[in-house]
């Protein structure tokens, strides 16, 4: 008989799919080597007999609608804060440490670890070629990639280790410096003795990987901003000559990584990139194909700045980015585009 998989839990409230009907991510269905996610046009399912509960669909979701429960120890190893991870495939197999493939923490997990005081994680794998799941994205390119953006902002990268069974089993059980769910007193806290050191730890022993509040996050939100023209996960951005103002974008970004702003007779629109979870569905909104979503790419721009009008025809009023050639017309984007026609022409047409 075939053991139960620990199945990855599903908020539907956060699939994009919930969110916005005509929405094309495939995340899920692409990152599972055994094509247990089925999508078509009126559901997305999970075939329970198919899934093995590797955990890939969780760390490829951008919104985090998927979650599994990343068992793991934190240790600490010259000083240093280590959390160990072991592949169930490997020796690591049945320890309070092993999950069903190390490959199953995606950017948002490194983030909220490295966040915590996790300057490295140790690894007790096996030839990860030989095994029928095989992602491909890996760990290792995720570390990479993000560790250029570490760099950028001058902090310590996140290093991979790999030891042998034997040595990652001593340091496993090793006491633990600080018990999950720990909590500083008040005294260490407001003491000389709580050091950033300990504040850490109290953040560590949080378990930030399984808190709910946690999974969800963007991952840009856990990267220092010290303002644009730096490089984020993912940077939505608007080609002004292409955008029609229709507010679709706006109205449909569920983190408010775009967003209206009007302050007096200034308007615009807000690109805040670090709060973009790389959904897409800004993307898929646009009838213009005026967005882009750049994965790894440069922050630059932090607004556009909007021009406002009344239309002639239809009396209604209307913005467009001010580089559009309709911020010089007196005609609003629809009425444009329908030509000379008339209201009452089209009305009578029909």
């Amino acid at each position: 008989m075939k053991p139960l998989a620990p199945y990855p839990e599903i908020s539907a409230d956060h699939c994009v799919h919930a969110q916005f009907s005509h929405a094309s991510c495939q995340a899920c269905v692409l990152a599972c080597p055994h094509q247990a996610w089925i999508l078509d046009e009126h559901s997305l399912g999970l075939d329970e007999d198919a899934c093995d509960g590797c955990g890939l669909c969780v760390a490829s979701c951008p919104t985090g609608a998927l979650h599994s429960h990343f068992p793991y120890e934190i240790r600490h190893i010259g000083g240093q804060a280590v959390a160990l991870f072991g592949c169930e495939k490997s020796a690591a197999s049945g320890t309070p440490a092993s999950l069903p493939c190390i490959h199953s923490l995606g950017v948002r997990q490194l983030l909220l670890l490295h966040g915590s005081g996790v300057s490295c994680l140790f690894l007790a794998d096996e030839d990860c070629d030989t095994c029928p799941v095989r992602p491909e994205q890996r760990l290792e390119q995720r570390v990479q990639k993000l560790n250029q953006l570490l760099r950028e902002r001058h902090r310590s990268p996140l290093r991979l280790l790999r030891r042998p069974a034997r040595v990652w089993k001593a340091v496993l059980n090793q006491e633990a410096l600080i018990t999950r769910g720990t909590q500083l007193s008040r005294r260490a806290f407001l003491s000389g003795t709580s050091s950033s050191q300990m504040l850490r730890e109290q953040l560590v022993s949080m378990d930030p990987l399984n808190r709910p509040e946690c999974q969800t996050i963007a991952p840009g939100i856990l990267l220092d901003t010290g303002g644009t023209e730096q490089r984020l996960p993912w940077v939505p951005q608007i080609q002004p000559r292409q955008c029609t103002g229709c507010d679709a974008c706006i109205n449909l970004c569920a983190t408010q990584a775009l967003r209206y702003e009007r302050d007096e007779d200034i308007a615009r629109y807000k690109i805040n990139a670090p709060m973009c979870s790389g959904c897409g569905i800004c993307v898929d909104a646009c009838t213009q194909n005026a967005i882009q979503l750049k994965p790894w790419g440069h922050w630059e721009e932090e607004s556009l700045s909007l021009s406002h009008g009344t239309c002639r025809r239809c009396g209604n009023d209307f913005h467009v980015p001010a580089e559009n050639e309709l911020a010089q017309a007196d005609l609003c984007p629809t009425c444009h585009s329908s030509g000379s026609k008339q209201l009452f022409q089209v009305l009578g047409a029909a």
